[in-house]
């Protein structure tokens, strides 16, 4: 070992003899060090090194937990701007909408990841209310204060089609996201409807209900669900200081497959699953009612067995279920215009809440996942009344976090 260590040593110092150093290369070398800028120690390299891949780790740890309760949809443009052109929004996600403050006539579409995926513009802004399909593909307004919508756009804002005539009791949405759903007194009888927008019913069927019940108030009977995969809708009649009465009607035939009455003021409101398969009676006292004689609890309902699935606080309206019919949005305290709004989301299996709003906004609105468990919930400051304030928007999920959308937009 020690021969080859001379070898090495040797041979190095007749390479070195034959390629002498530059002269003052040692003074040269420290002056050419001193000259470059100054870098933080190794150990905080190392330190920021290690917070980043710590944190890109909890990312992807965070991305991967909520994936799994989360659809897959593009996702573009992460940070929302209200001024912003998204462009046309994509086919086949479902989307909801909030208007941009920005730009009249311009409305935002947000996916259920609360990511912004497109912008539809229309020719000039609505006099109304626009209410969308709950997919996001299409949309329906009125410019009249009852009866049905009059104005029908595609998914990109394109005018489709018109009803100037149409003047329907109640009208929505079908749970399909292509079809209407309609309901008419037409010559003393009950008829409930199914129809394209903006073309006449392709099937319609009379619904056996005593006119006397449902013309005694100024809001008739009103639609609350209407399902057409499983040929179900849902009727409420609430009208204050007369029983409120709720039918569960088989679309194809208007027969009656459920009907209940409740005493005068003790209820609220009743409020339907997207599927009429639940129902829930909410208690008067939800709205600050004091003269007595309200339901004692607000009650989740089962349509098919007619039994509670959920007892919930007097106090408590319930104002969606989420589509797969997990959670209930209820609000905590009264929803009235002018006061703020407290709400939570609680699991209706077992009834634990799963997110709780106690700020001091109102309950502007809310859009329903027409895919899972979501909820896109809408606030505004109790003194803007008009009829499209601002707003900001909260994501629900069954599984925290349930992030604000960054921005502020219009209701639309």
């Amino acid at each position: 070992m020690n021969d080859l260590r001379s070898e090495i040593r040797a041979a190095f110092e007749k390479e070195q003899a034959a390629n002498p150093p530059v002269a003052n290369l040692r003074e040269r070398i420290v002056k050419t060090a001193s000259t470059q800028p100054r870098r933080e120690t190794n150990l905080q390299w190392m330190a920021v090194a290690a917070a980043v891949v710590i944190g890109s780790l909890v990312v992807v740890g965070l991305m991967s937990s909520r994936q799994a309760h989360r659809s897959l949809v593009p996702a573009a443009h992460p940070t929302p701007s209200p001024i912003a052109d998204y462009g046309p929004p994509p086919a086949g996600v479902p989307l909801f909408y909030a208007g941009d403050p920005k730009h009249p006539g311009w409305y935002i579409g947000f996916d259920w990841n609360g990511v912004p995926q497109g912008t539809i513009k229309l020719a000039q802004p609505i006099d109304g209310r626009l209410s969308q399909a709950p997919d996001g593909s299409s949309f329906a307004y009125s410019t009249i204060g009852k009866g049905g919508y009059q104005q029908f756009l595609d998914r990109l804002g394109q005018a489709t089609a018109s009803e100037p005539a149409a003047h329907y009791v109640s009208e929505m949405w079908a749970d399909d996201s292509q079809h209407m759903c309609t309901l008419d007194d037409f010559k003393g009888q009950w008829t409930l409807g199914i129809k394209r927008p903006g073309e006449a019913p392709t099937l319609s069927s009379t619904v056996a209900i005593d006119p006397s019940i449902a013309r005694s108030g100024i809001l008739a009977i009103e639609l609350r669900s209407c399902s057409l995969p499983v040929d179900r809708a849902v009727l409420v009649y609430n009208y204050g200081g007369r029983p409120t009465e709720v039918w569960v009607v088989r679309i194809s035939n208007g027969a009656i497959l459920y009907h209940q009455s409740h005493a005068a003021n003790t209820l609220a409101d009743i409020v339907a699953s997207h599927d009429s398969v639940l129902i829930a009676e909410s208690s008067n006292q939800s709205t600050g009612y004091l003269m007595g004689g309200t339901a004692p609890n607000t009650t989740i309902r089962s349509v098919a067995s007619n039994s509670p699935m959920l007892i919930l606080d007097p106090t408590y309206d319930v104002v969606a279920f989420s589509h797969d019919n997990s959670l209930v949005l209820v609000t905590t305290t009264p929803w009235a215009s002018g006061i703020k709004t407290h709400l939570a989301a609680i699991e209706i299996a077992t009834g634990r809440v799963v997110w709780r709003y106690d700020g001091d906004q109102e309950l502007a609105g809310v859009f329903t996942e027409p895919t899972g468990a979501a909820f896109a919930v809408m606030f505004q400051n109790p003194s803007d009344q008009t009829l499209h304030p601002t707003v900001y928007i909260a994501m629900v999920y069954i599984h925290p976090p349930s992030p604000a959308i960054p921005g502020t937009y219009l209701r639309p």
